[in-house]
């Protein structure tokens, strides 16, 4: 719930007034050869829209940098979008929507 009054704040702030959701993260998968991967999901609560990316070595990978991410729409459209993620030193996860909006989602 805190992450909805949150994005709510952002929203109303006006930095986040295009997007209004909810970013989570599963669990670090090891694929073959050692490769660290986390998924990634966003629902868009404005459409219902839900989308899935994948961001190498996790947000432990992107503390010092921002990270590629691509999503893509699973909830009935064929929507997909590129994204920039990154985790600050105060826990909050970013994201850069490259043309969108920006929103800023606490630790999880």
């Amino acid at each position: 719930m805190k992450v909805l009054s949150l994005l709510s704040a952002f929203a109303l702030a006006g930095s986040a007034a295009a997007w209004n959701g909810q970013l989570s993260a599963g669990a670090y998968n090891q694929g073959e050869g050692g490769q660290i991967t986390q998924k990634l999901n966003l629902i868009d609560y404005a459409t219902g829209s839900q989308y899935q990316g994948w961001l190498v070595g996790g947000f432990n990978a992107c503390t010092n940098t921002e990270c590629d991410v691509y999503f893509e729409e699973f909830s009935g459209g064929n929507y997909q979008f590129s994204t920039k993620v990154w985790r600050t030193n105060d826990g909050c996860h970013n994201i850069d929507f490259l043309g969108n909006e920006e929103a800023s989602v606490p630790k999880f």
